[in-house]
């Protein structure tokens, strides 16, 4: 992971759609964003921030998500979700993030992404299908979710 890292933001826009809405065993609680599509965007958001900035050979995985779920975003609403890099430690890279919708902020929180090899992190995967008595998929490739030359914010 380069240095500069640091500072670094990335966002999210996403309508909010009916599909997105907060229910829990098929019945719909309430007619808004969740908070499991919230943090789902927190961990877009944050790894748009980073995926720039990592070397050649290494890739992240989630390691923690803290979110605080303090306002409403109906369906139809236009979710902006912004994550900034505020620190690393080691292979450790923690983004703060915030969500709005109608220029309101509706959450925010911190995600934490671990920085590894590809091949280490394809070593985890197998050690986690074995686990499980499963056959472990094909090698999976070194993916970036960032778009070649698109600017992540």
């Amino acid at each position: 992971m380069r240095a500069e890292v640091l500072g670094h933001t990335a966002e999210v826009r996403v309508r909010v759609t009916p599909e997105m809405v907060a229910a829990l065993d098929g019945v719909v609680v309430h007619p808004v964003c969740s908070t499991f599509w919230i943090a789902y965007y927190a961990e877009v958001a944050a790894r748009r921030a980073i995926e720039p900035f990592f070397e050649e050979g290494e890739n992240a995985i989630g390691a923690a998500l803290h979110l605080e779920h303090i306002a409403m975003a109906p369906v139809g609403s236009e979710l902006l979700v912004r994550a900034v890099v505020e620190r690393t430690e080691g292979n450790r890279v923690w983004c703060q993030w915030e969500a709005f919708a109608a220029g309101q902020r509706i959450a925010q929180g911190e995600q934490l992404q671990v920085i590894l090899p590809h091949e280490r992190i394809q070593a985890l995967l197998r050690q986690a299908y074995e686990r499980a008595d499963l056959e472990p998929p094909p090698p999976h490739p070194n993916v970036r979710i960032t778009r070649a030359g698109a600017d992540a914010g």
